[in-house]
């Protein structure tokens, strides 16, 4: 795996170093090939949590008409898989190397642990990963924005949300947060 100092990846930021070492030994090291699919719109199995260090990746989505649309690449240092852990959804969309890729996986099983165990390091971590993923969000709402000439964007947002929550359970969260069941 190629080397890369986890210290100066933005998702470690703010961590002691003591805090950080621990859990880095939790983080499983692996490789992939080009073209692999890491992630599957619409597996069964959760996926886990990516922090590529080395290579390049598409972020596809498999539309209606089975035609796959690549939504963005990104580049190393870079995290995929956000969305599936802290939604807790099935993928919503493909992940395929373009190049070589080096990565460290975090399980879910890790990080429910970290989060039980109260890890030193696991709530500096959430926030910055929660950065990367509003910075996303802003992006695609500014592309959104911008490529819908004319539209009810309230209501393409709405219909989007509704086909979503037949396949995705949506229904029971509030954008992010599972809604408990005194609630439903």
């Amino acid at each position: 795996m190629p080397h890369i100092d986890l210290l100066d990846l933005p998702y470690f930021q703010g961590i002691s170093m003591d805090s950080l070492v621990s859990l880095i030994d939790l983080l499983e090291p692996t490789q992939f090939s080009p073209d692999q699919l890491i992630i599957r719109q619409g597996q069964t199995s959760p996926p886990p949590l990516y922090i590529a260090t080395h290579g390049r990746v598409a972020v596809e989505k498999i539309r209606e008409d089975t035609q796959i649309q690549t939504l963005a690449e990104l580049i190393a240092p870079t995290i995929f898989g956000e969305i599936e852990l802290f939604c807790q959804l099935s993928p919503l969309g493909n992940i395929r190397c373009l190049t070589p890729v080096a990565a460290f996986i975090l399980s879910r099983t890790t990080f429910d642990e970290l989060f039980a165990n109260q890890h030193p390091a696991i709530t500096q971590f959430t926030f910055n990963i929660a950065r990367v993923a509003c910075h996303r969000l802003a992006l695609a709402d500014e592309m959104l924005a911008r490529h819908t000439d004319n539209e009810d964007l309230v209501q393409l947002r709405h219909s989007i949300s509704t086909e979503m929550s037949t396949e995705q359970n949506l229904l029971t969260t509030t954008g992010a947060f599972k809604i408990p069941e005194k609630f439903r």
